[in-house]
């Protein structure tokens, strides 16, 4: 079988850092006060692009999609990604995932640069692709760099143009805090 063109890097930290990261996150008051209530759905990401922290509308979002498990997965893993596999070809490493938004945006931001894509996510189980806008932007916190990755509805800003403005300041506004921590 033909292995598919690595796209980012597969790399995910061991169960011990991962872990250690979560608790960390998960215990920090700064970033629950920030991000808890934002309407937009916010998870925060690892260097290897693992989710270590999600705020309830997130965790919603993840629910309705069917999946329980979030932390230490990518967002393409525990959404059922069509191109998200196991092992070798997980979420972000394949050639489908080269033109992938939400791959884009977040790899953009570990270069220390803010980013906003729009992503089509193919779902598994013939259910309708999520139509998503993701805002990216790099946050400094415990001496570590996390990327800060906010989802919001495609069709909803459709609906609403002028509330793509409002969420991207929003965004910038919960970095900003996140850092001052």
């Amino acid at each position: 079988m033909k292995r598919p063109t690595e796209h980012a890097p597969a790399e995910r930290v061991p169960s011990e850092v991962l872990n250690a990261q979560i608790t960390s996150l998960q215990g920090n008051a700064v970033l629950q006060g920030a991000v808890q209530h934002a309407p937009e759905h916010i998870a925060l990401l690892n260097p290897q692009r693992q989710i270590v922290y999600t705020n309830a509308s997130y965790l919603a979002m993840a629910k309705n999609q069917g999946s329980d498990e979030v932390y230490g997965t990518r967002f393409g893993d525990h959404m059922g990604c069509i191109h998200a596999g196991s092992g070798e070809d997980a979420c972000g490493t394949t050639e489908a995932c080269q033109t992938c938004g939400a791959v884009n945006a977040v790899l953009t931001s570990l270069d220390g640069k803010v980013a906003m894509q729009r992503c089509t996510l193919p779902l598994k189980a013939e259910q309708d692709p999520l139509h998503l806008i993701i805002f990216t932007i790099p946050v400094h916190m415990d001496d570590s760099t996390y990327i800060l990755a906010a989802f919001v509805d495609d069709n909803k800003v459709i609906e609403h143009p002028h509330t793509l403005a409002e969420h991207a300041f929003a965004v910038q506004r919960l970095a900003a805090r996140i850092e001052e921590s």
